[in-house]
């Protein structure tokens, strides 16, 4: 479906059906990814650590009220726990206040529940019809607020999802007293609308496959904004993880560019002499362990010195300050509080609060504040030089072969969704191949995007066979989601089946 108002001549727009352009430089460094607001999730990330913390100090229990997990990173928390085995600390004592704080830290996240058992839906699906009423009235939205519009609509099917609103494509029938319609079918339906209202509104959907947006960050949205209809949901976790089982899949290459840039950060940081080496180790993870390219990679990069530089300089106000106690605890609280709230905005700004959160954590108040402030200004950067040169050092051929291998893993589900709708006796009982393909149709989009910006040249030859793919594959779930609850018959079966073989042949040649 394209959009209402065509582009113009001289904007400068790809043609239709065009590989995709990349945002600026200075758009990927700056971009806010979700306008949604984080303050009730960041205030109750703050109270379950401070509670617990609090209750700690009043027991005269001060040292271990850094203990205290809440609700950290699992990097974070597994980076002091190396701290925490050098000082020799009883692993039973460690483990125990480890545990009040995640009780804690359970027990408040599941608190708002008693005010509304389906408060989070509702709030979400209100939530995206005001950010796509807001972005329908911009006439010139930019990439960055359109990627955040996407973000929020991919979050919001997700969490219908997870609460059981929606399956196979379509509402589930959770009725709610006195009303005439279920609450799953109004959310549903509402979402949806704000779904097609954003495709309409969005200038790049119907003409190209567009992924400017998605490349201002290195987790992208796995949507597609051209397709009306209720997606469906995300495979299960064993099917995720067995696909991942290969040379070439995204998980294994990231896996492998994590590895080699934390042996290299690490290596170089004991040669350097560095005493915290291990935060060289966390930098270096921290910028590859989503699998960037090489352009949103680099960004990350920039964005972890940048507020690392920034993050150090906050805690050595604090160190200056000479916060303990009580003041360290607020401290804590406030860095617990910002970090949740800039975590899907931008990552500089949460490497800020992050940075200062781990350094207060770390017992670094008592150490001379210029020995720290230097060694982790160098480890850091150590760190950024290793994961950005693995970046760009991997070999290029890789991704071109992950792409390749998701075109066959999406023939591959057309023939096992046609083999099913042979056997069948209904379409409906064929939902999990039609989600796997859906996925697979997903992933080799988002594939081809990410070859098309680091490898043009390959990109401008394959983009005819990408698109081959998507309507090959998509014309097998619309049929899917039309046909209902019959059985499919054997002509219709062989007309998908030709357009399936006519896509292998294009992708062949």
């Amino acid at each position: 479906m394209t959009s209402s108002t065509p582009p113009s001549p001289t904007s400068g727009t790809p043609a239709p059906d065009a590989p995709p352009t990349s945002p600026g430089w200075w758009a990927l460094l700056t971009a806010i990814h979700n306008p949604r607001s984080t303050w009730p999730g960041a205030l109750r990330a703050a109270l379950a650590m401070a509670i617990p913390a609090g209750i700690a100090l009043l027991l005269g229990y001060e040292q271990q009220m850094l203990l205290i997990t809440g609700g950290f990173f699992i990097i974070m928390v597994s980076g002091g726990a190396t701290m925490v085995a050098k000082q020799g600390m009883n692993p039973v004592e460690v483990g125990g206040w480890a545990l009040l704080g995640a009780a804690t830290a359970t027990v408040i996240g599941m608190l708002p529940a008693l005010w509304g058992l389906h408060r989070p839906e509702i709030t979400a699906v209100e939530r995206l019809e005001k950010a796509v009423a807001s972005y329908a009235a911009d006439p010139a939205p930019t990439v960055a607020r359109t990627h955040q519009v996407e973000t929020l609509l991919v979050t919001t099917w997700y969490i219908l999802f997870d609460a059981g609103h929606a399956r196979g494509g379509e509402s589930t029938s959770r009725v709610v007293p006195s009303e005439s319609t279920t609450l799953s079918e109004e959310l549903v339906q509402r979402t949806l609308t704000a779904h097609v209202r954003l495709a309409r509104s969005n200038p790049s959907v119907g003409r190209r496959d567009d992924s400017a947006a998605e490349e201002l960050t290195d987790t992208p949205n796995y949507i597609d904004l051209s397709r009306h209809t209720v997606p469906l949901a995300r495979p299960s976790i064993r099917y995720r993880v067995y696909r991942s089982l290969h040379w070439y899949s995204q998980a294994t290459m990231a896996s492998i560019k994590v590895t080699v840039a934390c042996l290299g950060a690490g290596v170089l940081g004991i040669a350097c002499g560095f005493d915290r080496p291990d935060w060289a180790v966390l930098s270096a993870m921290l910028v590859l362990q989503w699998g960037p390219e090489r352009r949103s990679g680099t960004i990350r990069g920039l964005h972890r010195v940048i507020g690392s530089v920034v993050g150090v300089g906050i805690f050595a106000v604090l160190h200056l300050l000479g916060v303990h106690d009580w003041t360290l605890l607020l401290a804590l609280a406030a860095c617990q509080l910002f970090a949740e709230v800039f975590v899907v905005k931008n990552y500089a700004l949460t490497v800020m609060v992050s940075t200062s959160l781990a350094l207060l954590m770390g017992g670094a108040i008592p150490l001379p504040l210029g020995e720290v402030v230097s060694a982790r200004w160098a480890e850091i950067g150590l760190a950024t030089v290793c994961s950005v040169a693995v970046l760009w050092l991997y070999p290029r051929v890789a991704a071109v072969r992950h792409a390749q291998r998701l075109v066959n893993r999406s023939f591959e589900a057309m023939g096992a969704l046609l083999g099913e709708l042979m056997t069948a006796s209904s379409v409906q009982e064929d939902l999990s191949q039609r989600r796997d393909l859906q996925y697979e149709l997903l992933s080799e989009r988002r594939a081809a995007q990410s070859v098309a910006l680091d490898a043009a040249g390959f990109a401008g030859l394959h983009w005819p066979r990408h698109l081959a793919i998507r309507r090959a594959g998509y014309r097998l779930l619309d049929f899917c989601t039309d046909a209902g609850d019959r059985t499919a018959s054997p002509e219709e079966i062989t007309r998908l089946a030709a357009t399936v073989k006519d896509a292998r042949e294009t992708t062949a040649s």
